[in-house]
């Protein structure tokens, strides 16, 4: 709920700071003296509306919103304020936002009543007011409608498959080409991991040959005279137990090398460097040997997807028939509880009509294509005249009681900000609109202008707006506020001992 607002400079309000209330609160007033300046500034805290005022402050409460979503802390409270200058900006717990990041946030708990903007009547809407309204009387009807989500979803998914599947089929054998061209490329090189690192050491030692293997060679002479090495040591009388044990490890170590080195003659480097330049090209377009091999597998396992094809579309066309078949056997179940029910929610609607002083409702059940929740849309009607064709008023009051039928089952809590709801109403049809927004009331904050008297009579907070000097104020009104203002709206600025009567008996009093 919207526990205060501050405005400051906007066209009839210098500076008001004002304490709002739970349920039905109601304005009234002589005629510009700054009402709808007041619901403009309240709509545009939920961003609905552009701010008309320098600054505006609201202080919000107990709202069914997720902050954590937009990166914000969930608090109890929330401070929202909007400032104007050379542009606006929007301020949400000390956090700048954008607007439509507040419409977004504030969307689901907020509902303006204006002109036919409502999707409470759109038929899906309409349809949920009257699933709520099954499920409430049969709790079984609630696992029907899980049931035909969870396989529509499947048939979806399905159905997204397949159509997948032909997109693919259009360029079938330009993906077959190429992925058979990928998987020869590699296959004709056929790299091994660590093959490419192994020949560029093999060319190094290959450009030092020549030189290594004249070392080799130096060194194995040297060998020769080790029995003069000896014979000195002896001489010495010095005893070295492991020194031939060292020597002759490193000559076993040396003939080894020659050996390989010798081994080498029969490699022939072009065909060395002609391998070496194969897997570069591979490294450079894959980004190493293993990515290439990697890529050869996906590629295989894509042609042999490919050559699949036809098979899977078969393989999915079975499922869309199965869940097809299944959700329309569960729609048929849904169709025989909602023609079960279709009296109940007709007399409900309508008692809800007959009060808001509408002509006799029609409630048209027609099938439709399979949907998430079956195969069935919803019309209403009023006296044969289609909700499109009806008056803004009509319109609104319909709203009205799709709204109410559906709080007693939904629960709904929010806010609800309705323009001159009763302007161009007769007394009975004002009146039927008090005794709904009363009863909306304890699902719904309310605020509403209003012109006629039966609104203030039923308000939980009254408020009057008025002229002080150039610029307006609003005050609560008491219990003998309420009945000079509503006496002031049944005869004028003149008012009557009648109206005083009149006033006080509308009050209980």
């Amino acid at each position: 709920m919207i526990e205060s607002i501050q405005i400051k400079e906007s066209p009839v309000f210098e500076h008001l700071q004002i304490d709002l209330h739970t349920g039905l609160n109601v304005f009234s007033g002589a005629s510009g003296s700054g009402k709808s300046v007041f619901m403009e500034s309240l709509l545009a805290i939920f961003g609905i509306k552009d701010s008309n005022a320098k600054s505006l402050q609201a202080i919000l409460s107990n709202l069914k919103v997720d902050l954590e979503d937009y990166d914000l802390q969930n608090e109890e409270e929330i401070i929202l304020s909007i400032t104007k200058k050379d542009k606006t900006r929007y301020n949400l717990q000390g956090n700048f936002i954008a607007k439509k990041t507040l419409q977004e946030l504030l969307s689901p708990v907020i509902k303006h009543i204006s002109l036919k903007n409502a999707t409470e009547l759109l038929s899906e809407n309409i349809l949920n007011t009257f699933d709520n309204l099954i499920k409430n009387q049969d709790p079984s009807y609630q696992d029907s409608l899980l049931l035909m989500q969870e396989n529509y979803k499947s048939l979806k998914e399905v159905k997204q498959q397949y159509q997948a599947l032909l997109e693919k089929e259009k360029n079938i054998q330009d993906l077959k080409d190429l992925a058979t061209f990928e998987i020869k490329q590699i296959t004709n090189i056929n790299p091994k991991l660590g093959e490419y690192e192994e020949l560029i050491a093999l060319k190094k030692t290959l450009s030092k040959k020549e030189k290594i293997q004249e070392k080799i060679q130096n060194a194995l002479q040297a060998f020769e005279h080790l029995d003069n090495i000896q014979t000195a040591l002896d001489a010495l009388e010095i005893d070295l137990p492991h020194f031939y044990d060292s020597i002759y490890e490193a000559k076993g170590i040396l003939e080894d090398q020659e050996n390989k080195i010798l081994s080498l003659d029969e490699i022939n480097p072009e065909e060395l460097l002609q391998r070496l330049s194969d897997l570069a090209l591979l490294n450079q377009r894959y980004g190493s040997i293993e990515s290439a091999i990697n890529h050869l597998h996906i590629q295989e396992q894509k042609l042999k997807d490919y050559e699949n094809i036809s098979f899977n579309k078969e393989k999915l066309l079975k499922q869309q028939d199965v869940l097809s078949n299944k959700c329309h056997l569960i729609a048929k179940d849904i169709t025989a509880y909602r023609e079960k029910f279709l009296p109940l929610f007709l007399e409900k609607l309508q008692t809800l009509c007959t009060t808001l002083k509408l002509q006799t409702i029609q409630i048209i059940l027609q099938e439709s294509i399979l949907n998430s929740t079956g195969t069935q849309e919803i019309q209403l009607k009023l006296h044969n005249t289609p909700i499109q064709n009806l008056s803004t008023g009509e319109y609104n009051r319909l709203r009205l009681a799709i709204m109410c039928l559906n709080s007693d089952f939904n629960h709904n809590t929010g806010i609800l900000v309705l323009d001159e709801i009763d302007a161009n109403l007769s007394g009975e049809e004002s009146e039927g609109v008090a005794k709904i927004l009363k009863k909306l009331s304890s699902s719904y904050q309310i605020f509403a202008i209003s012109h006629q008297p039966h609104l203030p009579a039923l308000a939980d907070t009254h408020y009057l707006v008025y002229k002080e000097g150039q610029k307006s104020q609003i005050k609560i009104l008491d219990t003998s506020g309420k009945i000079q203002e509503i006496a002031r709206m049944i005869s004028g600025s003149n008012i009557t001992q009648e109206a005083l009567d009149f006033a006080k008996k509308r009050l209980g009093l």
